[in-house]
């Protein structure tokens, strides 16, 4: 998880690349992270990004990653 909230690109241009596989084991950590007494900086504002990043792909008709508008 800490080499995704390190990554210099950011989520906008991180969370899209990742197969469906990579961006679910992400959301899991990042939620193990968050219920934690202290989240690493930055693992919210990934895990809601990765939320709409799985939520786009699960309402586009191939399941696709979108890059974000």
């Amino acid at each position: 998880m800490n080499r995704y909230l390190n990554d210099p690109r950011g989520p906008e241009e991180v969370l899209p690349s990742l197969t469906a596989e990579e961006l679910a084991n992400l959301l899991d950590a990042l939620y193990q992270n968050l219920d934690t007494p202290e989240p690493e900086f930055g693992a919210e504002a990934w895990y809601e990004m990765a939320v709409e990043e799985s939520c786009r792909r699960a309402s586009s008709p191939d399941g696709a990653a979108h890059g974000v508008a």
